[in-house]
């Protein structure tokens, strides 16, 4: 049996709207990332010993090395 469903385009925007919502993360759950050379930069370090850091579980980052933000915050106010 196939069934006819009569709406309007309106109530369709509507729902795909609802369902991207449920699917996109919103921008504040996206964290701002930087690369090795710019955390040096940032924190007067050489490249190496960012990545040491980053191999050590002290700063943490994505799986292609790039520092999160959090994650730089945190290791200055240790410091």
């Amino acid at each position: 049996m196939v069934k006819v469903i009569v709406t309007s385009e309106e109530a369709i925007e509507e729902i795909i709207e609802r369902v991207m919502d449920r699917r996109l993360p919103s921008e504040s759950v996206i964290e701002k990332t930087y690369s090795i050379n710019q955390v040096a930069k940032m924190l007067k370090r050489s490249h190496k010993k960012v990545s040491d850091l980053v191999a050590g579980g002290i700063l943490r980052a994505t799986v292609d090395n790039r520092v999160y933000e959090s994650s730089i915050r945190e290791y200055n106010q240790k410091k």
